[in-house]
């Protein structure tokens, strides 16, 4: 089955090749631009202007370990990946709502990251603490 978002990266492409929307609508360009946030609290990113809702960029993790951890997680699928980026949706256990994840490595090394819900206000910090945990996954499979 093809997700909405995987389908949205394929009629995209003939029109534009590098681009992506996301799940509530915004256009960009997945390897160079993160999907932005809402004025909703219910997304965290590493260029969020707000402090509350930013995250550090990270230079300690690889494509590949971050791949694995995101796959490792119950309910998620990566719907769009390039060479440096990639997308993920995971669904909650109860109600099946959509979080949209979004991962690029910078020229620099970095990632940079942003993840938020798909539909909803609030999300009561799940968003942080998933993209906490999974670098903490990716981080220990690159001790693996």
């Amino acid at each position: 089955m093809i997700r909405a978002g995987l389908l949205t990266l394929l009629l995209s492409t003939t029109m534009n090749a590098s681009a992506w929307t996301g799940c509530r609508g915004e256009q960009v360009d997945p390897a160079t631009t993160l999907l932005p946030c809402t004025e909703r609290p219910n997304c965290v990113s590493t260029d969020h202007p707000d402090p509350e809702r930013r995250l550090p960029l990270a230079d300690d993790v690889a494509l590949a370990q971050l791949r694995a951890a995101i796959l490792s997680e119950p309910r998620s699928d990566i719907v769009a990946e390039g060479p440096h980026w990639l997308i993920a949706h995971f669904r909650s256990r109860v109600f099946g709502f959509v979080d949209e994840a979004h991962f690029i490595f910078r020229a620099d090394g970095r990632l940079a990251m942003r993840s938020g819900a798909c539909s909803g206000y609030y999300d009561f910090g799940v968003n942080r603490r998933r993209l906490e945990r999974l670098l903490a996954k990716a981080r220990q499979n690159a001790e693996d």
